[in-house]
């Protein structure tokens, strides 16, 4: 479903060389085709409808050319709304005594700055029904992440967020 980078950045404050401060975790949506590829597919798929229309409209049931063309359209509508999400992400990093959250879902960005010493890591694991929670709670508010991520990559991040929030505060104070 995703891909996550996670990397461990020293904050500014500190040496370097030290790797217990500051936290990078960025997730971004898994795209196995390039847009290019993408438009090919989609084009393999609009011309055999295509094909089938006219062979069956030159024999006279050229009521099926306005549903082939609707099919086409649907095609062309479902890989344009792939496109869309092609930018998404969603950042988490931690600077000095500040958690910031940055997200960009279908074009809307979002910028959410927490303090460090007061934000906690939410994790719901997968039960039967449903998928796991990962999220940020701040001053009574809880800021859902990880929807670009797999069921193994919300784990991990929320093992990795809890560590590296942990060795942030120490750092800082």
């Amino acid at each position: 479903m995703g891909s996550v980078a996670i990397t461990a950045v020293p904050s500014e404050d500190r040496k370097r060389s030290d790797p217990t401060v500051g936290l990078s975790l960025t997730a971004r949506p898994n795209r196995s085709l390039s847009p290019a590829v993408r438009n090919w597919v989609a084009a393999g798929m609009c011309v055999p409808v295509l094909v089938v229309a006219l062979v069956v409209a030159a024999q006279g049931a050229w009521l099926v050319m306005p549903f082939a063309g609707l099919e086409m359209a649907m095609i062309v509508f479902a890989f344009r709304w792939l496109r869309a999400g092609d930018s998404d992400y969603e950042t988490v990093s931690a600077s000095g005594h500040e958690l910031v959250l940055r997200r960009s879902v279908r074009g809307r960005t979002e910028e959410l700055r927490f303090n460090l010493h007061w934000v906690q890591v939410v994790f719901e694991p997968a039960g039967i029904a449903r998928k796991s929670v990962l999220a940020l709670r701040s001053h009574g508010r809880v800021h859902p992440i990880g929807h670009l991520m797999t069921e193994v990559e919300r784990t991990a991040a929320a093992d990795y967020l809890v560590t590296r929030i942990r060795h942030a505060r120490a750092a800082a104070a």
